[in-house]
């Protein structure tokens, strides 16, 4: 079994594209991979939300659903696996909104997803990603590309290494990088990500292939951490 946790399907209105989920689905049968959770691209699911990816999801039984969180904090409900955190009333990619962590309606949103064990995969800046965590112990986070985007991914391990919470992805980082995660964190805490149509599934699984981890490792970062992680099932 291998689980993508990093797949973008649909229309993205700032970068003029869309893709469509038989294109997913091809690129998932050459790299060999079963099955991946899917959300928005930032830009439409700001605008639109999420409740359209629910039906690709009745359609396409090997994808699982990710909620979008948008500024109005909308809780997610048990119908998703997870919950998609892109720069929240920010820049997206390029600076966290430090006001969004004041927003009133944050406490609840956080404790609903607490509640349902969801994790949170969740964009943002290093300092912003910091208090965050701090703030809402109780939520998982899932922190793509092992925090490139937000900065430094050595930082970022620096940080929340021994925050048994947070968890990371491989989508886009280096092997080396990867390795130095795995060295210092362990597997327990390291998700197998491609970032499509960004990175390339065959070419991003074969980052963590060449590792030569052994089975055990290997095992939960391509599928156990986020089976556990996001309580998948399977018909």
């Amino acid at each position: 079994m291998i689980i993508d946790s990093h797949v973008h399907i649909g229309p993205s209105l700032a970068l003029y594209t869309n893709v469509e989920p038989d294109n997913v689905v091809r690129s998932m049968d050459n790299a060999g991979i079963d099955r991946c959770l899917v959300f928005p691209f930032p830009s439409y699911g700001d605008v639109h939300g999420c409740e359209w990816i629910l039906d690709v999801c009745k359609q396409y039984q090997r994808f699982f659903p990710v909620f979008y969180v948008t500024e109005k904090f909308d809780p997610p409900d048990k119908r998703f696996v997870a919950v998609k955190w892109h720069w929240v009333g920010g820049v997206s990619d390029t600076s966290s909104n430090y006001d969004t962590l004041e927003n009133e309606r944050l406490p609840e949103f956080a404790e609903g997803v607490a509640e349902l064990e969801m994790p949170v995969i969740f964009e943002e800046e290093l300092e912003f990603t910091s208090i965050f965590v701090r703030r809402f112990p109780e939520v998982k986070l899932i922190i793509p590309h092992l925090g490139l985007l937000g900065g430094n991914p050595m930082d970022f391990l620096q940080e929340f290494k021994d925050f048994e919470n947070v968890y990371f992805d491989t989508a886009l980082a280096s092997q080396i990088t990867i390795k130095n995660f795995i060295d210092e964190i362990g597997s327990e805490r390291i998700l197998f990500g491609s970032d499509v149509p960004f990175g390339e599934m065959w070419s991003e699984l074969s980052k963590i292939k060449r590792l030569n981890l052994g089975k055990r490792d290997e095992e939960r970062i391509l599928f156990k951490n986020v089976v556990r992680l996001c309580d998948l099932s399977f018909e």
